[in-house]
């Protein structure tokens, strides 16, 4: 029995990592509710008059100054923002802990895995040279390595991974382009304070971090390195334009992109939703074609003569597509019948597929074909066998793609 210590040992250490936490339980089930009040509103407010008056003790041009002064005091505009400028440092000061702290973490991550190497062959060694059997050395050598994969699924994270000084890099710059843009902004109340540095703490948040990186990295990958220079995800223009401070004012302008900037964005959104091979973000003669295959494929829209993505009796279809399924290629797709036919809607996407794949199985027994199709409710590899032996069966052109004349076949034998 000892022989299996090591591997329930490890196998242990995996099942506590994936216990329950009803937080995530709750998030699961209702992400943020709909319900205004929070049960925690009340300390909420007490620590930010804690916090706020900490601030306000670091503001004022005193050493050492007393609370008491700062308990009842009412701010001005110049002194809200000399609050926020005290806030701001203490951001840093704790941002700068969590990035060393990230870097210490890299270190120790590898210097453990390594350390759980070193040991595994050792022990391994040992046991070899002691004269144990077979077994107990391959059961030592699969419960160090379950150790390892578990250590590294546990501690496995983007920011983890990649290098140390993208991240600080990143990091740095957004909060030297935050605070210049916010020297012309005047913060004239608590609201605004509040919204103001929870902006800028949130761009040292882990989530922020890898959404910034991955969406740089998006980008580049669909528009080239000229769309790169864009608005930070966090700035303080969204603070000035979200605060109202006096309910008669007029509502803040509303500032979007450029038309053209919208229409290629508009444009690459379909094209990647349509299987077009090219994306560009013009509308080319295979962007037409695979609407114009994407429209009769669904049945229930009007075809215009003329395709033009950016008309008002267009874009409702296309924006299903883009909601509906993304990036087609993700999706098991390989054209724009295809997706009007079985990715839209995404309701019931599953089942309208699996009564496809019944019907080529049934198909394909009365061509007397091996091939089978198996209902799995994806356009999977057994799935595109399958397509593909019936258009060799009833002499269409080569391919694993549905169309409308083989689907017509399809459903006619049914």
């Amino acid at each position: 029995m000892r022989k299996f210590g090591i591997v329930a040992g490890c196998v242990g250490l995996a099942m506590l990592a994936s216990g329950c936490d009803t937080t995530d339980s709750q998030y699961f089930r209702y992400g943020i509710g709909t319900n205004l009040y929070s049960p925690d509103i009340v300390q909420t407010t007490q620590l930010q008059d804690l916090y706020l008056t900490e601030l306000c003790r670091q503001a004022l041009p005193l050493v050492s100054t007393s609370e008491t002064q700062c308990l009842t005091a009412v701010p001005n505009p110049n002194g809200w923002n000399l609050i926020v400028q005290a806030g701001l440092n203490d951001v840093d000061r704790r941002c700068d802990a969590y990035l060393a702290w990230l870097d210490d973490r890299r270190r120790t991550n590898n210097a453990v895995l390594k350390e759980l190497g070193d040991i595994a062959v050792a022990s391994q060694a040992i046991m070899r040279v002691a004269g144990v059997g077979a077994d107990p050395i391959t059961l030592a050598g699969l419960a160090f390595g379950l150790a390892s994969n578990t250590f590294t699924n546990i501690n496995s994270r983007l920011l983890l991974e990649i290098d140390k000084t993208t991240v600080q890099t990143l990091v740095l710059r957004r909060r030297d382009d935050y605070r210049m843009q916010l020297k012309n902004m005047m913060i004239d109340s608590r609201p605004s304070a509040i919204h103001v540095l929870r902006s800028y703490l949130t761009i040292c948040t882990p989530y922020m971090i890898e959404t910034d990186i991955n969406s740089t990295v998006t980008v580049f990958q669909v528009a080239g390195s000229g769309a790169l220079n864009r608005p930070a995800l966090i700035n303080p223009e969204a603070v000035r334009t979200a605060t109202i401070v006096r309910s008669r004012d007029p509502l803040p302008e509303r500032r979007f992109p450029d038309k053209p900037v919208v229409i290629k964005g508009f444009v690459t959104n379909v094209q990647l939703a349509l299987c077009v091979p090219t994306v560009t973000g013009v509308v080319s003669d295979a962007t037409i074609a695979a609407i114009r295959e994407y429209l009769q494929a669904r049945g229930n829209v009007q075809i215009p003569a003329t395709i033009d993505p950016t008309s008002t009796a267009l874009r409702p279809s296309l924006e299903a597509a883009i909601s509906d399924v993304g990036d087609c290629n993700a999706l098991g797709f390989r054209n724009a019948f295809e997706i009007g036919r079985y990715g839209v809607p995404s309701t019931n996407r599953e089942k309208r597929i699996m009564t496809l794949q019944r019907k080529m199985a049934a198909f394909l027994a009365i061509l007397k074909s091996d091939v089978t199709v198996q209902q799995t409710g994806r356009l999977d590899d057994q799935t595109r066998a399958g397509i593909k032996e019936i258009r060799q069966k009833t002499g269409a052109t080569a391919g694993d793609q549905l169309d409308a004349s083989v689907l017509a076949k399809i459903l006619a034998a049914s």
